[in-house]
């Protein structure tokens, strides 16, 4: 079996980009999905498998789409996609 071909939205920091490393470890081809773009450019540099870059933000459809869409052109299909993206509540 090929690879598989995990999407991660929020992979720039915390659990995204922890997961991004154990999945690489693990023989995993990464679509690196976020906001940050520089900050996801340096994760994928860092890991050792095969990863797509897209700046996209989740909150919005087009985004997502286009994320789909390139993941989609580069590798082919998608196996997994984690929806990690998200937002902390915090109280005063």
């Amino acid at each position: 079996m090929a690879s598989p071909v995990i999407v991660i939205t929020g992979a720039a920091g915390g659990i995204g980009a922890a997961f991004c490393r154990v999945a690489a470890a693990h023989g995993a081809s990464l679509v690196l999905a976020g906001r940050r773009e520089a900050t996801l450019s340096a994760l994928a540099a860092e890991l050792s498998a095969p990863t797509l870059v897209v700046s996209a933000d989740v909150t919005k459809r087009a985004d997502v789409e286009r994320l789909c869409a390139a993941a989609l052109e580069r590798f082919g299909h998608i196996d997994v996609w984690i929806n990690n993206a998200g937002q902390g509540i915090t109280r005063n």
